[in-house]
């Protein structure tokens, strides 16, 4: 199941948001990202870099397993 999500709050600070920021580039150049999933699953996360003319996409499989 795909789930795309927008922000469609006003004055959120996301990229889908009107007023959107960009933030400091770290100085090893790589930003940390941290995910949680409820559920047991296998989920897609989807990353892209656009810089307003080129873009990349990546996907990332995470296979989240019950807790025993």
């Amino acid at each position: 199941q795909i789930k795309t999500w927008e922000d469609t709050r006003a004055g959120a600070n996301s990229p889908w948001a009107p007023l959107f920021t960009r933030p400091p580039i770290p100085e090893d150049g790589e930003w940390t990202v941290q995910v949680t999933f409820d559920k047991p699953g296998t989920y897609v996360l989807r990353g892209r870099a656009d810089d307003g003319g080129l873009y990349d996409d990546a996907d990332v499989t995470i296979i989240v397993a019950p807790v025993i």
